[in-house]
Formats: structure tokens, sequence, C-alpha cells
């Protein structure tokens, strides 16, 4: 209930009775109080704005002193206007201020500006986002990140493999140096050694004349010195105490065959009657009780020397592969160089190519030795004309295995197979004619060559197999 519809009740007993003033004013000071409390608490605080209006109110009153039927018309309409168009916004609080005298204005002026400047909390906010500091903890690294709220922590950022100091990971890091570590690659003997950066290499150490093996260079081997008394053919001497030695590492034409005489020749020339030196390697002989080594005659290496000069091709003797590489350099001097054995007749089917192995089947089924005609090999003729084959060969790597070609022809596009077992010859089909018992499989499972030579001696042909 507003304290102005009190107003003219109170202006109508104050004329009546002015005897009764005193009362009528004490009455009206408990009113306001009552007001001022009702205000208060309607509000939320009692402002020093609410006391300035009261002022304001008890002014007014004051004026009923001279208070008229006009002017309490008058009176009491401001008094209305202002109650209905107060609103709580601070806005129209100061429209109806602009009323007041100057003094009450400046007082209503600065309660307004304390309601409209409270005072304020304050919430920092910042990005999350990382900083380039950082700091050990144990073997990792922490970064510096800060939060929303601009505050710091710290975060995981790596592992350290070798420790954390000053704010950042160890490098690794090697004195450079050799380790009595070795390894053989060839002929040669390698030596470890660790970089600056903690990389392992291995550098060239050492050449090994007489091979490398288990990362260390074999010693010179044991050789024996004597002299030779005879010299059978391209590859085996008879030495002064009785000995046979079959050269190792090559295989020289059997009797009869081209360069055979050539190749006996060019061996005497080398060794006979001289003192040699002889040197093993893995096996001491072969099956037929013969030795089996290298021979060395003024320093030159015999073995080796007897394959460049193209008398005889390369040959592994089972194990027996110390100088293999060496050997094989020599025989590829030898294809260059049209050694001997290599020499190509102007026969166009050694130019043309014509003939080529489809099936090399070196391992037949169980024993080889007892099921010869499941080895074999089979033939095509490629060319466009007929090849006469006969008397044309076929060995392997060994001295003892020859096949000659009866009288044979092969047909353009045509094939035939040639088994180690017996059977009768046909068009498609040729025999060597081996008999089942031990040794007489032709085909080695652990690696071979077969030599395809015309009727006059030229190689027509030679494969190679590593075998199992």
């Amino acid at each position: 209930m507003s304290i102005i519809s009190f107003l003219p009740l109170v202006a109508t007993i104050s004329n009546k009775s002015r005897k009764g003033f005193v009362t009528l004013v004490s009455l009206l000071f408990l009113i306001l109080i009552g007001a001022i409390v009702y205000y208060a608490e309607d509000n939320g605080i009692m402002t020093e704005k609410r006391s300035n209006n009261s002022k304001n109110l008890l002014n007014a009153l004051n004026y009923s002193s001279i208070y008229d039927p006009t002017s309490q018309k008058n009176v009491t309409d401001r008094l209305t206007a202002r109650e209905t168009t107060q609103e709580p916004e601070i806005g129209s609080q100061r429209s109806s201020d602009a009323r007041l005298p100057e003094t009450q204005k400046k007082n209503v002026t600065d309660t307004t500006n304390k309601e409209e400047l409270p005072l304020q909390q304050t919430h920092p906010s910042c990005q999350f986002k990382p900083i380039d500091d950082y700091r050990c903890s144990g073997n990792s690294l922490e970064r510096k990140y800060q939060s929303s709220d601009c505050s710091f922590t710290w975060h995981y950022d790596s592992s350290c493999d070798y420790g954390c100091e000053n704010s950042k990971c160890n490098i690794r890091s090697c004195q450079p140096t050799y380790v009595n570590e070795y390894l053989c690659s060839g002929s040669t003997l390698q030596k470890k050694y660790i970089s600056s950066d903690c990389k392992i290499t291995w550098v060239y150490d050492s050449y090994c004349p007489y091979g490398c093996e288990k990362s260390l260079c074999n010693q010179k081997p044991e050789t024996t010195v004597l002299t030779v008394s005879y010299v059978s053919d391209g590859d085996t001497i008879q030495l002064s105490n009785g000995e046979t030695v079959r050269l190792i590492g090559l295989n020289a034409p059997e009797s009869g065959q081209p360069c055979s005489s050539e190749a006996t020749t060019k061996l005497k020339e080398l060794v006979n009657e001289k003192v040699i030196t002889l040197e093993e390697d893995l096996s001491d002989k072969d099956q037929y009780g013969r030795l089996l080594r290298y021979v060395y005659v003024n320093n030159i290496f015999v073995n080796q020397e007897m394959v460049r000069l193209g008398f005889a091709h390369r040959y592994e003797y089972g194990s027996n592969t110390k100088y293999s590489i060496q050997i094989e350099q020599a025989e590829n001097e030898a294809r260059e160089s049209d050694g001997c054995i290599w020499k190509i007749s102007h026969q166009n089917y050694i130019q043309d190519r014509c003939v080529k192995i489809t099936n090399f089947h070196f391992n037949a089924g169980g024993d080889d030795n007892y099921n010869l005609n499941d080895e074999y090999v089979t033939f095509e003729n490629t060319c466009p004309y007929v090849l006469d084959m006969t008397s044309w060969t076929v060995k392997d790597n060994t001295a003892s295995h020859l096949f000659i070609f009866p009288q044979f022809t092969l047909n353009s596009r045509e094939m035939f197979t040639l088994y180690t077992g017996t059977g009768t010859d046909t068009s498609a089909t040729l025999y060597w004619g081996r008999m089942s018992g031990d040794y007489a499989a032709i085909w080695n499972n652990n690696g071979d060559t077969l030599f395809l030579r015309d009727n006059i001696g030229n190689i027509v042909l030679t494969e190679s197999y590593i075998g199992y």
C-alpha cells in the first residue's frame, strides 16, 4: 500500500484540528518509518537513495501548512504520478530525480553510481597451448603447458633412452674405435668399426691368400715338395714316390676329345720332371685313391693356369672349393679369349644356339643309383633345320662319364630324352646304358655341369645347376 494514499486523509485532519498537529506529525513519522522498512525489505537492501526519497516526502508534507483544496489536488496528482511512473530500472529513477534540488540531485546521483558499479570478481581466461619450456623427470622429458585458467602444468613429452640432463635428452655418442671382431668377406678379412654416432660398420683389414673361414685367415697349408715323374693327361700326374695326383678345381678333355692332346702337352710343359709343391684342401683322396691337390711350380698356380689358357674347364670336386672363385674367373677369361676348348666353329647350329635343355631331371626318386631311368635330360632343336648329331658327346664334370651318340638326327622343333639307364633307342629316346649299382648315377644331386659337343669337339651347349 503506497504512502501517498494517506495524504488526503492527513490533510483533512490537519485542517479540522490544528491542535492535533503534533499528534498528526508523530503518526506520519511512524508511517514513514514503516514504509522505509517495507521498501528496504522489498528491494533486498536499504540504500541511501531510499533515505533521500523519504526526506523528499517529509519536505512535501511540510507544505501542508499552506495547503488548500486547490493545491491539495495538485500535490496529490504530482505524488500519484511519481508513484505510477517509478520503475525499478536506474534510468527511470534518474529522470524522477531531475526535479529535486541540486544538492539532492548530487546525493541521488552518487547513490545511483554506487548501484551501477558493484564490485566485480574477475575470472581470467587463456588458451590451452604448449610452451617451449622443458624439464627432466627421471629418464623422461616433460613440456610446459598453459591451461585455460592461465595456470601452468607439466606433461610427458618423450622418453630419453640415454638419460635426461639440463632439460634435454642425452644424445648417444661413442668414441670412434676399432673392435677386435672380424668377419670374412671372400678372401678378405674385415674388422668391426664403431663410429661416433655408434653405428657399426665392417672395414677392410687384410687379404687372406689361403682363404678366410670362421672369421680368420686360413694359415698357409701344409705342403709337400715332390718331383713329377709322368703326366697322364691334362689333369692327372704321377709323382716320384709313386702316388697319383688329380688336380682339383678343373676337368680337362679326355683322350680322343678335342684339345685333349693340347691339354696334356701344356701340363707336361708346366710340371714334368720338375719339383712341385702340393696343397691339400678338405679331401685327401677321391674314390679312385688319387691324391686331390692344388699344384704349384715356380710361383705358378698350375690348376688355375690350365683353366685360364682354355685347356680345362672349371670343376668343383666335392667340397674342395677353396679357390673356386679364382678358377671361375680364369674360366671367364678363357671364354673371352677363345681358349682351346672354347674355340667356336663356324657351324650354324652353334651360332644359332639350336639346342636347348627343356628338362634336367637330375634327382631320381629314391636311390638314384637304383632308379636310373628316373634320371634324364630332355633336349630340343629350336632351329628350322635338321641336326645330324651322330658322334656328338654328352659328359658331366667327371672324366669317366661320357655318352657318344649313335647315328641320330633331330628334326626341327622336336625333342628327345637321354635316360641314364638302359632301354631301346628311338627317335625320341636314347639310353646311356648304365647298370644299377653303386656310383651308377651320372648327375650329382648337389650340383653338376653338362657338356654337349659336336663330332669335331666344339662345345655346342653347357648347362650347370646347383642342386640341393
